[in-house]
């Protein structure tokens, strides 16, 4: 089993869909702040399979127990968090909350539960304005905005986590804006608000 944070998002909501397709039991956790509640229906209608959900914010200590103390999960895949490069320069301290407050509060409850193996949705703005182009996992890390420092920051936290305990396996992914929406039409990005990346604003 494995524990999908912000699972109802547009990144998680595709990975659902392909853990269900490998045969992987899966959970979701989310509080639905940049989703809507009508995707775990439409995964469901896409997958044919039905999968516990949780509501509610990964900063949530106490429903984090629960979920860890509900289900025995054998890796985490940690989508949840805010995500909007401009607004987090206007939102900084928003930002550093959910985003590296929840990671650690996420870590903490693997730590009490014994599972440790992570995804971490990390970001390529981790890398800042690179010299050269195309991108390297090798080229050094400077991000420039709150955004991008959350992400790095967390990445840091995985990697000293890693280095205190070698039994730690740790993915992290810096993708760029991942566009697209699933064949059968049912999942896509679909942001609330005014988006911040230009698919959205195409298909719009």
């Amino acid at each position: 089993m494995i524990l999908v944070t912000g699972g109802a998002g547009y990144i998680g909501s595709h990975t659902c869909v392909a853990l269900s397709e490998a045969g992987i039991e899966y959970a979701v956790l989310d509080n639905f702040c940049n989703s809507d509640p009508s995707v775990l229906e439409r995964i469901q209608s896409i997958t044919g399979r039905a999968f516990p959900f949780f509501e509610g914010d990964v900063r949530d200590d106490s429903l984090l127990r629960h979920i860890f103390e509900e289900q025995k999960f054998s890796g985490v895949i940690h989508f949840a968090g805010l995500k909007a490069v401009a607004e987090s320069v206007e939102r900084p301290l928003d930002y550093f909350d959910v985003n590296v407050a929840g990671s650690l509060a996420v870590l903490r409850a693997m730590v009490r539960a014994g599972c440790k193996r992570l995804v971490f949705s990390s970001s390529a703005t981790v890398y800042g304005n690179a010299p050269t182009m195309p991108l390297t996992e090798d080229m050094p890390c400077a991000a420039i905005n709150s955004y991008g420092r959350t992400k790095l920051m967390v990445e840091e936290i995985c990697a000293d986590l890693e280095q205190s305990d070698p039994s730690w396996r740790i993915a992290r992914l810096r993708y760029f804006n991942p566009v697209g929406a699933h064949q059968s039409g049912l999942i896509g990005e679909n942001p609330r608000g005014i988006p911040n990346n230009l698919m959205p604003f195409v298909a719009q």
